[in-house]
Parts: structure tokens; C-alpha cells; sequence
């Protein structure tokens, strides 16, 4: 059997792709998105979410609920469903969620959604949001987690890891800390040889030496004009669970630093069509301009 009825909270760009092949494979679409902004809501439309009045509404009407938000807000929108689901009585409602959280997030989540009777199934997402259904995995675990095969008829790919709540979640951090440390250590780099201009040359070597390798990390650059802070966020997350079993975490923090000022920057927007701006040479040099990593007394300077 395949889900009817699937909610999405919320419809940034990864929601935005999930909505859409949802969609092509005759699900609907459920969302709420009533405490959105206008392109939030604009792009469950051109995903072809239906949007309800309520979170009631929500947790009544669908079979599963993804929860595919910002580390940061993953409790709160946990939160949200368990307490719809209480004053609905709502019954056998599953719950994944497929965000880049630490293992005792997860844990927490586990524990909001109990006494509503919600199940609750970590996931995460490896893969970019442009390639669903296209190589995009969607890695589960928890008692309910074999339940998520219902999704592969639908296109996206499944695979459970363990009966553990907790066990996508620590695979997803881990995993993390490869892509954004790529992308932040390429960023300072390449950012060292704007200043010196030898930007070209150093990409140049960089592709004899490493073949690919810049390409595929290049997608997810340009994505940091709008996603920077939520990467930031997974760095944080990889770290306090690193600490909090009992390992010191050097290259989270670094990273991190890197991501937390391009979000400074404030370079990008979202789209209503969940598409992305610019190539690479075009971030970078934006980068560049509005003084990525540039010391204050540089800065004055200019």
C-alpha cells in the first residue's frame, strides 16, 4: 500500500520538490502554512499543496506527516502536531522527520509525540532537493521505520537503518559534517585566491588535482546564499552531539563559522519556485564583494 494523503511541513525548496513529485505520482498534497510568509505560501501553490485552515485540519486529514524544516524548529513543529493529534483524538498518524537534527533532538521529538499517540520515525534526507526522485535517498529508523516503504512506490527511494529512534539522525549529522565542511572549507579558499587573483588558476589545479570534485560541491555553494544559516545550524547540532558523547569536535565549529557569515551576508532569497540563483563564479564573486571573511580593519579600508 502507498499513502493517499501527505502533509508537508513546510514548502521551502525541499518541500517545494517533495510536494511536486508527490503530486506526479497522484498523492495529495496536504500542508498548513497559515504562520508562513507570502513566498512560503505562494510556493506550496505552485507545488500544488493544498493548504488547510488548521493544524487540526492537518493532523486529521493526513496519513503521514513530513516535517522537513530547520533544525531549529523541528521540536516546534513537533510540538504542534503532537498537540493537534491530543485534541483530535487522531489515531495510527505516522510522523517522520527528515531534518539534519542531533540524535537527542530526535530523542525529544520521540518523547513530545508519545503521549499523543503519534508515531514518530527519524529520517534523513541525502541527496539535493532538485533530485528527488532522481537519486535522492531518504534514510529512516524506529520502531515504525520498514512503514516508510510505502514511499518507494512513490519515487522516493528508502532505507531503514535500525529499529532505534535515533539512529537517521546520527547518520544524517555525520554525513553533514562531509557536505558543509566541503562547502565551507572550498568557500575560504577559494575566497584566498579571489584576494590574490588567482581564482581561476587555483580552480584550474583544483580540477587536475581533484576531478569533479569543486562541480559537485558547487551546486550547494550557490545555495548558500539562501541557506547558509540552515547549514550553520547543522554544524551546531553535529557538534553538541559529538560533545554529548564524549567527543571534541574541531571541524563542526570551523565550518560553522564559515556558514554563519555568508548568512551575514544576506546575499539571497527564496524563490517561489524553489529555484536557485547564479553559477558559481557569479556567488563567489558576490561573496567576494559584500567582504566574505575580510578582517574589520580590512574592511575600513574599503
Amino acid at each position: 500500500m502507498t499513502f493517499k494523503k501527505i502533509g508537508i511541513m513546510s514548502i521551502g525548496e525541499m518541500g517545494f520538490h517533495w510536494a511536486k513529485l508527490l503530486k506526479s505520482q497522484g498523492v495529495e498534497v496536504l500542508t498548513y502554512d497559515k504562520d508562513r510568509g507570502e513566498v512560503s505560501r505562494k510556493r506550496g501553490e505552485n507545488a500544488g499543496a493544498k493548504s488547510l485552515a488548521s493544524m487540526a485540519e492537518l493532523v486529521k486529514e493526513a496519513e503521514l506527516i513530513v516535517s522537513i524544516v530547520v533544525p531549529s524548529a523541528a521540536t516546534r513543529v513537533a510540538a504542534k502536531v503532537a498537540e493537534a493529534a491530543a485534541e483530535t483524538a487522531r489515531k495510527e498518524l505516522l510522523f517522520l522527520d527528515a531534518n539534519a537534527i542531533s540524535p537527542m533532538t530526535a530523542d525529544e521529538i520521540a518523547r513530545t509525540l508519545e503521549p499523543a499517540r503519534v508515531h514518530f520515525i527519524d529520517g534523513c534526507i541525502i541527496g539535493s532537493a532538485a533530485k528527488m526522485g532522481k537519486g535522492t535517498i531518504v534514510y529512516v529508523s524506529g520502531p515504525d521505520a520498514a512503514r516508510m516503504k510505502a514511499l518507494e512506490p512513490l519515487q522516493i527511494p528508502i532505507k531503514v537503518l535500525g529499529s532505534n529512534t535515533n539512529q537517521a539522525s546520527a547518520f544524517k549529522v555525520v554525513y553533514a559534517g562531509l557536505t558543509k565542511g566541503l562547502q565551507g572549507l572550498f568557500c575560504e579558499l577559494l575566497m584566498g585566491a579571489r584576494r590574490f587573483g588567482l581564482l581561476d588558476e587555483l580552480r584550474a589545479q583544483y580540477e587536475e588535482s581533484f576531478p569533479g570534485l569543486l562541480d559537485k560541491v558547487a551546486p550547494s555553494i550557490i545555495g548558500l546564499r539562501i541557506h547558509a544559516g540552515r547549514r550553520a545550524e547543522e554544524m551546531d547540532e553535529l557538534k553538541r552531539t559529538f560533545n554529548h558523547h564524549g567527543l571534541e569536535s574541531f571541524m563542526a565549529p570551523a565550518a560553522q563559522k564559515v556558514l554563519e557569515a555568508i548568512a551575514a551576508l544576506e546575499t539571497g532569497r527564496a524563490s517561489a519556485d524553489g529555484a536557485r540563483q547564479g553559477d558559481l563564479t557569479e556567488t563567489l564573486e558576490l561573496f567576494f564583494q559584500k567582504g566574505l571573511l575580510r578582517l574589520p580593519s580590512e574592511a575600513k579600508k574599503s
